[in-house]
């Protein structure tokens, strides 16, 4: 069995969306013994500078 079948949709759906339109950050994805425990995003609002 290939490793990406061992990854459940559900959790493959919550990374696909925590990168979905994001502009600016990270997707942080925590694995213990192997298997995703935990998922995190991090959004940065960028606004630009006035002259």
């Amino acid at each position: 069995m290939s490793q990406t079948a061992k990854i459940d949709d559900k959790k493959l759906q919550v990374i696909a969306d925590a990168i979905e339109n994001l502009q600016f950050g990270e997707v942080q994805i925590t694995i213990q013994d192997g298997v995703i425990v935990q998922i995190n995003r991090l959004e940065k609002q960028r606004f630009p500078q006035k002259k």
